[in-house]
């Protein structure tokens, strides 16, 4: 889309974000993929994946003298509050600023505009933690090991378009 200051929200870079600390990995991967360089002042940590802290943390991002213009949130709460921020700006998503989440809540579908997201198989990782729980209890845990589940990118309106605005 051709957005080139792409902020991330929701870093916790502390020994329980390990969720976070993957998707901080992966927005820096995917910047040099694509032949950016990672700005650190772009990345926001958060102590929690909550709408308020999305909205500060954006409000932290404008106050920049390079704002972003696009910003990826490691979950949709975060993304819906920075969206917030963003309309009380008086900044335009997706037109001045792109936005994504992670997670897939129905919230995003209703939020203005609906938010593009990384919907996640909730059902697959409610599985895998069911059956690796039974197995503990069991004794027949196998050793511990990365669990993968499926996703898939929903594009809606907060970058529907971004692309033809710019």
């Amino acid at each position: 889309m051709g957005r080139r200051r792409i902020a991330a929200i929701g870093d916790q870079p502390y020994s329980t974000g390990e969720t976070a600390q993957l998707r901080t990995i992966g927005y820096r991967q995917a910047l040099e993929r694509a032949g950016l360089s990672v700005d650190e002042s772009l990345i926001v940590s958060t102590p929690h994946f909550h709408r308020r802290l999305g909205a500060e943390a954006m409000r932290h991002l404008l106050a920049l003298p390079e704002p972003p213009d696009a910003v990826f949130c490691y979950n949709d709460l975060l993304a819906i509050g920075a969206m917030h921020a963003l309309a009380d700006a008086g900044v335009r998503v997706p037109e001045d600023v792109a936005v994504i989440g992670v997670d897939g809540i129905q919230e995003g579908e209703y939020s203005s505009p609906t938010l593009t997201t990384i919907a996640l198989d909730k059902t697959q990782i409610a599985r895998t933690a069911v059956s690796t729980l039974v197995a503990n209890i069991e004794g027949t845990a196998p050793p511990p090991a990365d669990a993968k589940a499926p996703y898939q990118l929903l594009v809606r309106g907060s970058t529907r378009g971004a692309h033809e605005a710019r």
